[in-house]
């Protein structure tokens, strides 16, 4: 008798639309602030403390970005964070600081409500 032993990184659920949207979202967001955060050493060489902000804040993005659609419970509590690091940062600027409030609120919304709760809960394990 042949026993298959499930392997938790290749589970058969996948995540629903409103997590692929928040995980994809995260990783372009990713993308684009790595681009963002490297691409002054095309032009002088080496970076400013700005650019490894935007770098470290991208490297961000895309880890929490990816392990959210792995289902990683931790993942979703990065992109939080991520989101109200960047209220904080627009405290200041009442468009920015009000776009922001609406796009963290809204990943709040579709990262922790019922529904989303259950693809962060931990699969069985024979």
């Amino acid at each position: 008798m042949t026993h298959t032993i499930p392997n938790p990184e290749r589970s058969p659920r996948k995540p629903s639309p409103s997590i692929l949207s928040v995980g994809v979202l995260f990783l372009a967001l990713g993308v684009l602030d790595v681009w963002r955060g490297i691409a002054p050493l095309a032009g002088s060489g080496r970076l400013a403390g700005d650019d490894v902000q935007v770098l470290a804040i991208g490297v961000a993005a895309l880890v929490g970005g990816s392990y959210v659609l792995r289902g990683r419970n931790w993942a979703r509590w990065l992109l939080a964070g991520w989101m109200a690091l960047h209220v904080v940062i627009s405290a200041g600027k009442p468009a920015e600081l009000g776009a922001h409030l609406v796009i963290f609120g809204c990943v709040a919304f579709l990262l922790f409500r019922a529904r989303a709760s259950a693809w962060f809960r931990p699969t069985a394990s024979a």
